[in-house]
Parts: structure tokens; C-alpha cells; sequence
């Protein structure tokens, strides 16, 4: 797994507290990184999260011939792609944005048992009447919010 991000901050802490050894910096120069770290024949297997349209649109340059693209993001936009260069390296194209009842569960369950890193995954928490003075502070400080949980 490689993870890609706009933050250099959130890619050291996510591989320095969930373990991801192997990480890009999304813009200029990421999609040399990609081709040097899969010997030029770049990812099967790309999921896009952001639903930022400029990320949605890059997402297709880090696909392998033949392989696939996931967007799980939703955005209120269109966005768009070569066509050629979609139907040359011939990829699949998916899109996801619900989940069932069984998934929560699955992950619920994954939780309970400690499989996921909750105390590494929540960086920052408080009660939604405090957030008017905590959002800015958190946003300000030098480790911002990765995931923040708000409690009513």
C-alpha cells in the first residue's frame, strides 16, 4: 500500500503511527515516484478518496495497463479524462459511495477487537458546543485535526 497526499505532515504521521512505509507527495514529480517505486508499470489498484476533482482527474495517470481505478469520493462536479489514454491502457473504472448494515458491522468488530489504531486515527476530539474556539486552534497548531471526532 502507498499512500498519496497533498500534506507532507499527514504522510509522515500516518507512516510514523499506522506503519505506512511507502509514501508520495501528490503534485508536481508524484507520478515519477509512482513509476520508480513499481518499476515503471505504476499501480493496479488506485483508490481515489479525495473528492477533489483536480485529484479525481490526476488519479487515472497513476493506473497500470489493464488495471484499476476506484473513486470513493463523491463530488459535485463532473470531472474529466483522456478517453484515449483510458481506452489505451484499457482500465477499469468503479465508483462506491454507500455502505451496508454488514460493513459497519465489519468494522465495528474490527474496532471493538483493536484491529484498527482508534487512538492513532483520532487526533483530535471535543464537544460540538466547544468547537467555535476549538476549531481554529486545532486548525492553527502544528499537528491540524487528521481525523477528528466531535461528541454531542
Amino acid at each position: 500500500v502507498t499512500l498519496m497526499d497533498v500534506s507532507a505532515q499527514r504522510l509522515a504521521y500516518l507512516g510514523d503511527r499506522l506503519g505506512f512505509a511507502r509514501t508520495i507527495p501528490a503534485g508536481e514529480g508524484a507520478l515519477d515516484a509512482v513509476a520508480g517505486q513499481t518499476g515503471g508499470e505504476l499501480f493496479d489498484v488506485v483508490f481515489d478518496a479525495t473528492g477533489n476533482a483536480r485529484a479525481m482527474e490526476n488519479s487515472f495517470a497513476y493506473v497500470a495497463s489493464g488495471g484499476t481505478l476506484v473513486f470513493v469520493g463523491v463530488l459535485k462536479a463532473d470531472i474529466t479524462f483522456s478517453d484515449p489514454e483510458f481506452h489505451r491502457k484499457e482500465m477499469t473504472l468503479r465508483a462506491t459511495r454507500n455502505a451496508a448494515r454488514q460493513d459497519f458491522e465489519t468494522v465495528m468488530a474490527a474496532m471493538a477487537r483493536g484491529e484498527i489504531p482508534m487512538d492513532a486515527l483520532n487526533t483530535h476530539s471535543g464537544a460540538l458546543v466547544d468547537l467555535p474556539k476549538a476549531m481554529p486552534a486545532w486548525l492553527a497548531s502544528k499537528d491540524p485535526p487528521l481525523k477528528a471526532i466531535v461528541t454531542l
